[in-house]
């Protein structure tokens, strides 16, 4: 997705981001972009699970910042691919309803995510 694309995109679905994700919303513009050029978000998806996986996104990298971790660390890119893969396999099995809490899922595993990364490339070596 090219970059103007995905800003497009971050813009179109603002209106339905929780505000505490609003508010970050410029800069995570820039984030996103970078995020982008090096794990693409897959194309031709249903919508809700297009959101879905922006929603699980957004709120990674935002907990990330807010713990002072650059979401572009070589260690936690990868992990990226990752979430969007089980954001996917998940959408499949439940196929949920717009009506669903699907969204607010997805942004908790984002968040539940962060924190895992983190610790699994850096805490957990600390304590072992």
């Amino acid at each position: 997705m090219a970059e103007k694309e995905n800003e497009v995109y971050l813009t179109q679905i603002r209106s339905l981001l929780p505000s505490h994700l609003l508010v970050q919303l410029p800069k995570l513009i820039p984030h996103f972009q970078k995020l982008e050029a090096l794990v693409p978000i897959p194309k031709q998806i249903p919508e809700l699970l297009k959101k879905g996986i922006y929603f699980a996104l957004l709120q990674s990298v935002v907990r990330l910042l807010e713990r002072q971790t650059d979401p572009m660390l070589p260690e936690i890119v990868p992990e990226y691919k990752e979430l969007i893969r089980t954001v996917t396999e998940t959408y499949q099995n439940l196929q949920p309803e717009t009506e669903s809490n699907w969204l607010d899922e997805c942004i908790q595993y984002g968040d539940k995510s962060a924190y895992h990364w983190e610790w699994k490339h850096f805490d957990s070596k600390e304590l072992f």
